[in-house]
C-alpha cells in the first residue's frame, strides 16, 4: 500500500503519486494509494495498512510522510519487522533520501520494489514536550535538532515552499537567523559527565542532510546503531552565513565553533526551550531525550 501527502512539495505529491500509481499499474504492480488529510493520518494509515496484512508500505512525499510512515510502524512499542517501508520523495526537503541515494524517478521506485531486497537501518525515539505543554513521545528517521535549526523550520512550514526545498530553507535561514538568540543546552551522551554551552543549534543525526541539501553529519550512518552528535556553538548570523557553504558540503567539522561526538543516547535538561524539529517537522521543545533504536525497521533498496 502507498501512503501519500497530497500537500508535500507545495502540491507536487498529488500529481506525482497519480502517475507513479499509473507506471506501476502498467508494470502489473497494482499498489492502492491511500492520501492523507491531516497531521497524523499517515501514522493511522500506516497501522491499517499493516493490521490488514500489508508486506510493504510506500511513503509517498517528503520527510514529514516518511516520519509518519515510520511512527505507524514503531507506535506503540510494536515490532512490524516483517512489514518493510519503501519511499519515493518528492516533497520540500526530501533530505533522507540523499542519505540513501533514492530518487523517486518512477522507474526507480518501480525497480526497488520488484526487487524487494530489504535493509535494517536504525530509528531515533525522543521524548520531549509538545506545544502544548504535555509530556510527549515520538519515533524519527533522518535528524533532530533544537535551536536556530528549530526556528528555521518554524519559518519553512509557515510560508509558501513553491521555491522548492534548497531555496525555500535558504530564505528562511537569511529571514530568521538575524534574530536568533542562541541558547544554553546541558547535555551528557550514554551515561557521561554532563556538558554545558550557548549553542547556536543541537543536531541528533541518524542521517547525513537536513535543511533541503544542508549535510550537517557528514559521518553518519543509518545502520551503526549510533547517532552522530554536532553542537553548533554560540556564533552570530555574520558567522553562520560566512560558513553556509561549509555546512552544505560537510566540511564544518572542524572549525573551532563545533564539536561533534557519536553515542546511543542523548539527554538534555536545565534548557531555555530551544524549538525541537524531527525530520524537518515542528513538534515541540526541549528539553529531551534521544534513544537510538538499531535496525528497528526494514527499508526496501
Amino acid at each position: 500500500m502507498g501512503v501519500a501527502n497530497p500537500e508535500a512539495g507545495n502540491g507536487r505529491a498529488r500529481r506525482y503519486a497519480r502517475r507513479l500509481e499509473r507506471a506501476l499499474r502498467e508494470a502489473r504492480l497494482p499498489i492502492a494509494i491511500r492520501y492523507t488529510t491531516a497531521p497524523f493520518d499517515g501514522v493511522r494509515l500506516t497501522r491499517e495498512a499493516i493490521e490488514a496484512g500489508a508486506t510493504t508500505v510506500l511513503a509517498i512525499g517528503g520527510d514529514g510522510t516518511v516520519n509518519e510512515v515510520a511512527n505507524g510502524f514503531l507506535g506503540g512499542g510494536r515490532s512490524n519487522r516483517d512489514v518493510a517501508l519503501a519511499i519515493a520523495p518528492v516533497g520540500t526537503g526530501t533530505d533522507f533520501a540523499k542519505t540513501i541515494h533514492q530518487t523517486a524517478e518512477p522507474g526507480e521506485v518501480l525497480a526497488r520494489l520488484r526487487r524487494d531486497d530489504r535493509r535494517p537501518i536504525d530509528a531515533g525515539l525522543v521524548d520531549y514536550t509538545d506545544l502544548q505543554g504535555r509530556a510527549a513521545s515520538r519515533y524519527f528517521m533522518n535528524i533532530a535538532e533544537f535551536g536556530s535549526g528549530g526556528a528555521v523550520v518554524e519559518k519553512v512550514n509557515r510560508t509558501t515552499k513553491v521555491l522548492g526545498g534548497r531555496m525555500s530553507f535558504l530564505l528562511a535561514i537569511l529571514s530568521t537567523l538575524p534574530k536568533y538568540r542562541n541558547r544554553g543546552v546541558r547535555w551528557r551522551i550514554d551515561g557521561g559527565s554532563w556538558a554545558e554551552a550557548r549553542v547556536n543549534n543541537f543536531i541528533v543525526a541518524n542521517g547525513r542532510y537536513f535543511g533541503g541539501g544542508l549535510m550537517p553529519a557528514p559521518r553518519a550512518e543509518v545502520d551503526d546503531g549510533q547517532f552522530d552528535v554536532v553542537v553548533i556553538g554560540d556564533i552570530d548570523f555574520k558567522t553562520v552565513r560566512r560558513h553556509l557553504g561549509d555546512l552544505r558540503k560537510g566540511t564544518h567539522l572542524g572549525l573551532e565553533f563545533v564539536s561533534s561526538s557519536r553515542g546511543n543516547l542523548l539527554e538534555t535538561e536545565r534548557t531555555e526551550l530551544a524549538y525541537l524539529d524531527l525530520d524537518g517537522e515542528l513538534v515541540g521543545v526541549d528539553p529531551t531525550r534521544f534513544l537510538c533504536l538499531p535496525k528497528a525497521i526494514d527499508l526496501v533498496v
